[in-house]
């Protein structure tokens, strides 16, 4: 066997002084600390040839064989609840407890029963009474139950003096003196539906939000109106009044949690853990099957038909959503209590064949002939109450806009009105009548500026056998009014050296014709 601490070799003898028979070489396995270490049982002398003393004995004297394992603390189990060893409700006075406890302790004092287990039972006995005759025992197992009976609990640790759910909080420091509970809320949510604001004891809870939706006409949406729609949220159940019971019955103690809605756990390293319920589900309360509510099953809602009104303001826009606070279901957990989640409407605006919304601002389009884009001339608009009349400017282009003032939707939140739009598109007729077509004409003549000789001579040349009515055309300049009566128009056409059927004295526009305005007048004459 080689020497771990030099390199002569090492024999090993008895205590006689012989060698000891060398054995096979042994493979030594290398172990951690935590796996299990055999002790030596017997002393040993160790020589060797560098060392003069010849005998050097062991550090390892007799010892008995232990083995280690990692986690080797032994397991702590929770106390048992002291009102159920007295057999005392939560509520008890302090005479009735101490009352109990006497009769208990008579009946299980070891020098009286000679039971098996009458020992143990007595000695839980004892504890139970020392905690609940102890005001500041008790006070503190009613805030933090089995916890309170650990050895070395310091209330004063939990904030204040305070417990997990008064205010107290153990891990203060860890989470920056908030409560973890919240921090968990906020990440995966509350157990059993949403949570509100805590209390000093408990979480109130939030019922779920519902969602409808409506459709109203473009008018209604720049004016503003009502709806009434039906919704079908979850209630308190009547009969039971939300607490799932029927009248008259009263719930139990929950027998798993002995009435405080959790359940408390020590682990193998000491650490308590604490969770809901299962079997009451928080509330500490059970209630047998025969005294369940049979309108509800016991679960304390409904689901019940109602009608909400709903105010939509003039300006809504389209696919807005309306809060109604109150009007979702109620919580389901939590009892009775809690808060109604919100109803949420969305708004759909119907579109319009007249005005298209942009903001407040509405826009529309309005045909108008191509003689009162020329001339000018009033023409009927559409508003959101009624048609009013505008007046088009001489000369609007195609598409040209005309803005009226105030004629647009309220602002949502502001107390004034959008403008209107008015785009003008100009109309072209697809046929004209003869007098229409003629009337064309002379104006497109008028402006391309042709003579009257060239006009005469191109009838001159007609032939005289087939005798066409041919239409003569005199642009003639009006200096005066007097110039308009019809009695003067023989002697304008006076220069004609033909016989005349009969005249036409026209002007494009009476109620706008001035001096600067030409008189057209179309002669109609024989060719004979």
């Amino acid at each position: 066997m080689s020497n771990r601490l030099g390199s002569a070799p090492i024999t090993i003898k008895n205590s006689c002084g012989c060698v000891k028979p060398q054995p096979q070489p042994t493979r030594f396995i290398p172990l951690s600390r935590f796996h299990s270490i055999n002790q030596l049982t017997c002393t040993l002398s160790l020589s060797s040839p560098s060392h003069k003393n010849p005998k050097l004995k062991s550090n390892y004297g007799p010892r008995p064989a232990v083995t280690r394992s990692f986690h080797s603390t032994t397991y702590t189990f929770a106390p048992k609840d002291p009102y159920s060893v007295l057999g005392v409700k939560k509520d008890a006075a302090s005479s009735e407890i101490k009352k109990s406890y006497y009769a208990l302790a008579k009946k299980y004092h070891p020098d009286i029963n000679k039971e098996a287990g009458a020992k143990e039972r007595y000695q839980s006995i004892q504890e139970a009474y020392e905690t609940l005759s102890d005001e500041k025992k008790r006070a503190a197992y009613d805030q933090f139950g089995p916890m309170s009976q650990q050895p070395g609990f310091d209330p004063n640790a939990f904030g204040s003096g305070g417990g997990f759910g008064a205010g107290g909080n153990p891990f203060g420091d860890m989470f920056g003196g908030g409560d973890p509970g919240d921090v968990f809320s906020s990440l995966f949510g509350a157990f059993g539906g949403r949570s509100g604001a805590r209390g000093q004891s408990q979480q109130v809870f939030v019922g779920d939000d519902l969602e409808a939706t409506i459709t109203i006409p473009f008018e209604e949406m720049a004016k503003g109106t009502s709806r009434s729609i039906d919704t079908t949220p979850i209630v308190n159940c009547p009969p039971c009044n939300g607490e799932g019971i029927k009248q008259g019955a009263k719930p139990q103690t929950c027998r798993a949690c002995n009435g405080t809605g959790t359940m408390t756990f020590v682990v193998q390293s000491g650490f308590t853990m604490a969770s809901t319920c299962q079997s009451c589900g928080g509330s500490g309360k059970k209630v047998d099957d025969k005294d369940l509510c049979g309108s509800c099953g016991g679960i304390g809602k409904v689901r019940d038909r109602k009608q909400v009104n709903v105010k939509i303001p003039a300006g809504v826009e389209d696919g807005m959503r309306i809060k109604l606070a109150g009007q979702g279901n109620a919580p389901v957990g939590g009892g009775k209590g809690g808060r109604p989640g919100d109803l949420y409407v969305k708004v759909n605006v119907a579109p319009s064949k007249t005005f298209r919304r942009q903001g407040s601002n509405l826009y529309t389009e309005v045909k108008i002939p191509f003689h009162a884009a020329l001339l000018g001339g009033a023409v009927r608009v559409p508003t959101l109450e009624k048609e009013v009349e505008v007046q088009v400017p001489r000369g609007t282009q195609p598409g040209e806009e005309l803005v009226l003032k105030g004629r647009g939707v309220k602002h949502l939140y502001k107390e004034w009105l959008g403008d209107l739009i008015v785009k003008f598109n100009v109309t072209i007729p697809r046929s004209l009548t003869e007098d229409q077509r003629i009337a064309l004409e002379a104006y497109v003549a008028a402006l391309e500026g042709k003579s009257t000789n060239s006009t005469k001579s191109s009838v001159e040349s007609e032939p005289v056998s087939q005798k066409p009515k041919i239409i003569f055309q005199f642009p003639l300049p009006i200096l005066s009014l007097p110039n308009h009566h019809p009695r003067r128009l023989p002697l304008l056409l006076a220069r004609i050296n033909r016989p005349i059927e009969s005249a036409v004295f026209m002007v494009p526009d009476p109620l706008r014709t001035s001096a600067h305005h030409n008189l057209f007048a179309w002669a109609l004459i024989s060719a004979s």
